[in-house]
């Protein structure tokens, strides 16, 4: 009884290690330590990017932890800013990507759209809005579910002036996270396969 106990916590813990392995966060440079890029790839590099007023670029002014943090701004109407990077692992439907990070306004009210974005390769985007935000830094969570065709995925943060009555506005963000969940269709065959061995183990 004893070794049967054992036996089926073992067998617990490569199902729940499994899960958690691909837990981690999948960005690279997650908290702007590193320089960003403004040209090239965007796999494993953050790439900033901002239209003709605005601005996106690493600061030491204000970061959450360590060193650095970047810094987003616009001025007047109809402009961005932001970063985005695209995850260097593969991405299938099913799949669960969860968007994590910190950012604080600096200008207040935060008079922008923020927009939190995780772009499917092969598919429409996830696209979340946030409309305000305070003084101090805040911890954003955005969550997508990969829909049929996915083969990967571009976790993207931005700030945007195209509401009506939205102005000028800067950003801070730091900390970033992104990390992958198998759909629960996989997590379902693991699972049956370590009961099997669990049954073979018992008939021997």
């Amino acid at each position: 009884m004893r070794k049967r106990l054992a036996y089926l916590t073992l067998v617990s813990t490569l199902l729940l290690g499994a899960a958690s392995a691909q837990a981690q966060n999948l960005l690279a440079n997650p908290g702007f330590e590193d320089p960003t890029v403004d040209t090239g790839s965007a796999v494993g590099n953050w790439f900033r990017f901002a239209s003709g007023t605005g601005a996106s670029a690493e600061s030491t002014v204000m970061p959450r932890s360590g060193a650095r943090h970047m810094d987003l701004s616009m001025v007047g109407a109809n402009q961005f800013a932001g970063v985005f990077q695209t995850l260097g692992v593969p991405v299938s439907p099913g799949q669960t990507v969860t968007f994590t990070g910190w950012h604080k306004a600096v200008q207040t009210p935060l008079n922008a759209t923020i927009e939190l974005k995780i772009e499917w390769a092969g598919a429409p985007q996830n696209r979340f809005d946030v409309l305000a935000l305070g003084a101090n830094y805040e911890q954003f969570t955005h969550t997508g579910v990969a829909p049929a065709g996915t083969t990967g995925a571009t976790i993207t943060y931005a700030i945007s002036r195209f509401g009506a009555g939205q102005g000028d506005a800067r950003v801070y963000i730091d900390d970033f996270s992104a990390t992958l969940i198998p759909e629960p269709a996989t997590l379902g065959l693991l699972g049956m396969g370590l009961v099997g061995l669990t049954v073979m183990r018992r008939r021997k």
